[in-house]
This record gives C-alpha cells, structure tokens and sequence, in this order.
C-alpha cells in the first residue's frame, strides 16, 4: 500500500515535469508557430521555412510535426485528458500524501537512525513497541561472547 501510494504520488508529478521539459526544448515556436496556411503562403511560405530550417538535412516541416505533437500533449486537446487522468487517475495527490504519512512511521525511524548512529534512546520519549528488539530481529546481530 504504501509503494503504491508513492508510485501514484511520483506519477503525478512527472508528468508534469516532462510536459515542462518538453516544452522548454520546443521553446516559445511551440506556442507561436505559423500554420499551415502561413506555410504554403505563396510569397511567405519560404521565407517561413527558410527561418524555421536549423540544418540543412532537416525539413521545417517536420520539425512543425514534431512541436504540434508537444502543443498537443502538453497544451491541447490530448492534454486535457492526459494531464487530467495523470494527476486524479489514483485518487488526488494530496490524498496519496496523507495516505504516506500515515503509513511512513516516522517516529519509529527516527528511533532506527539514532540506534544505527549509537545514539541512546531518551528517558523522556516513550519508546515505539514496534522498534523492541527490531534491530536484533532484522539484522540477527550475533551474541558477544566472553574474553578468552
């Protein structure tokens, strides 16, 4: 439950982060790019595709092809549905955060990290009854024996 529950949390979030970076690479041309009426202008259409060309062997066109496949992902009609079910497909990340935080015993680890670092547990705290014995459990730290 609680990998799911950060699975579905990382989800809605990388989505996003990748429309971003997808965007940030397509750059402003992706929002304001000509259309395909402005393409086959016939005095402005080469003139377009002269400006849009960034190398000799690759064709403005595709590159058109390539950003309105990112406008439609991340700002289109695609978006709607993907972004949408990206982020509320599995229940609201704010509902997989409370969901974490329940099951993520922070306490107990706390307890863990002072333990493995030798730090004494302290009087005043009430100890976690999960972390009894846990360490001696997990690990089946060996018995010392006496000086021969």
């Amino acid at each position: 439950d609680m990998l799911s529950n950060v699975c579905k949390h990382h989800v809605t979030k990388f989505t996003y982060e990748i429309g971003r970076l997808a965007q940030d690479l397509a750059g402003a041309l992706v929002v304001t790019m000509p259309s395909e009426k402005d393409l086959n202008h016939p005095e402005l259409g080469s003139i377009i595709k002269k400006y849009l060309r960034t190398k000799a062997d690759l064709d403005p066109e595709d590159r058109i092809r390539i950003l309105r496949l990112i406008e439609n992902m991340t700002l289109g009609r695609n978006a709607v549905g993907y972004l949408t079910e990206s982020l509320h497909g599995a229940g609201s990340p704010q509902a997989q955060r409370i969901q974490i935080s329940r099951q993520m015993q922070l306490e107990f680890k706390k307890q863990l990290a002072r333990a493995l670092a030798g730090i004494l547990p302290d009087p005043d705290e009430a100890a976690d009854q999960d972390g009894d014995n846990y360490m001696s459990r997990v690990f089946s730290l060996p018995e010392s024996s006496p000086a021969d």
